[in-house]
């Protein structure tokens, strides 16, 4: 069982004082970069500019993200890392402030992970997808590791390290500080993110982004009612993956194989008579978004050896108000 590090989320050095309801007295709640102005940052050592603050919760959302796979969560945590921050006595002040706020906001996410893999959600979970304009500029210069398929691998690994190789490879973090942020010996991070690199590079290998032309050629296929085309851009393993938690109509087990998921794809065009169709660009790469009778889905594509493998259907409304869509493609009820 993993150690729950809840009760101490600020880090290293800085005590805890709460209350016994486990809220420390006098706390402000979540804060958004907007309303967490310089001014509030009183301390000499935590006062922090515009673009230094920007830059930090920018920071902080790309950690967040990557370790919950939800944007969502992301943002409650970068928001509740600077509130605290915020909240501290002048006497208690982080010497480094970026590290003290990564390590807050690390473990805070660490327990949304947690205890969203103890909920129940109807149906395949997949990743938030965000527009790719709506993520911090350093954040979309490193896109590969923000797309569906490698947030989807990163579920397969343990918690802690999949926040281990976060901050390693994203971030380039030192195995001591790493370590220092998960309450864990230096060795035992270095194990987790070899492991994990190892997992991401063989049985978790995500698929590879799809090309224009591929993209082109199974839309083409599956607009004009082509099972046989249809059949042929995929792999013969192929998935089609729903994410709706019950809150649309959507398939609720995984679709497997080349023929029976060409065959979902015909039949639910033919079924869309009122359905548009319009591409968006999300998580760094090309995506579709659909739009018929009132429900909105976005489409990602993977590939292996020049053929779709997956295919990722987002439809729960909840995780699709991050994104900047064609005029009538809104989310509908639900969201």
């Amino acid at each position: 069982m993993e150690p729950d590090r809840s009760d101490h989320p600020e880090g290293p050095g800085v005590s805890a004082r709460r209350s016994p309801g486990g809220h420390r007295p006098g706390a402000p709640g979540p804060l958004t970069s907007d309303r967490l102005t310089p001014d509030r940052l009183t301390p000499d050592r935590l006062t922090l500019d515009r673009p230094t603050l920007d830059r930090v919760r920018g920071r902080l959302l790309g950690v967040g993200y990557r370790i919950t796979g939800t944007w969502a969560d992301a943002e409650d945590a970068a928001d509740e890392a600077l509130a605290r921050l915020v909240a501290l006595d002048p006497g208690a002040a982080p010497d480094n402030v970026e590290a003290w706020l990564t390590t807050v906001t690390t473990r805070l996410c660490l327990d949304r992970l947690r205890r969203r893999k103890r909920e129940d959600y109807i149906g395949a979970w997949l990743p938030e997808p965000v527009d790719t304009a709506l993520l911090p500029e350093a954040l979309a210069e490193q896109r590969d590791d923000l797309r569906i398929a490698v947030l989807l691998a990163y579920e397969q690994l343990g918690s802690d390290e999949r926040a281990a190789f976060v901050l390693r490879e994203a971030y380039a973090l030192p195995y001591a500080e790493i370590a220092e942020i998960l309450g864990a010996a230096a060795p035992t991070v270095r194990q987790w993110v070899s492991r994990a690199r190892h997992h991401l590079d063989t049985d978790l290998r995500p698929p590879e982004p799809a090309s224009p032309a591929l993209i082109e050629q199974l839309v083409g296929a599956v607009m004009s009612g082509d099972l046989d085309a249809t059949v042929a851009a995929l792999t013969g393993d192929a998935r089609v993956v729903s994410d709706s938690n019950g809150k649309v109509n959507a398939a609720r087990r995984d679709i497997v194989g080349a023929r029976k998921s060409a065959y979902f794809l015909v039949k639910a065009m033919e079924l869309a008579d009122d359905g548009r169709i319009a591409p968006v660009e999300v998580n760094g790469e090309f995506a579709l978004a659909f739009h018929s009778r009132g429900v909105l889905r976005v489409a990602h594509l993977g590939v292996a050896d020049g053929l779709v493998t997956r295919i990722y259907f987002h439809s729960n409304p909840a995780k699709l108000t991050r994104l900047a869509l064609p005029e009538g493609f809104e989310p509908g009820p639900g969201g």
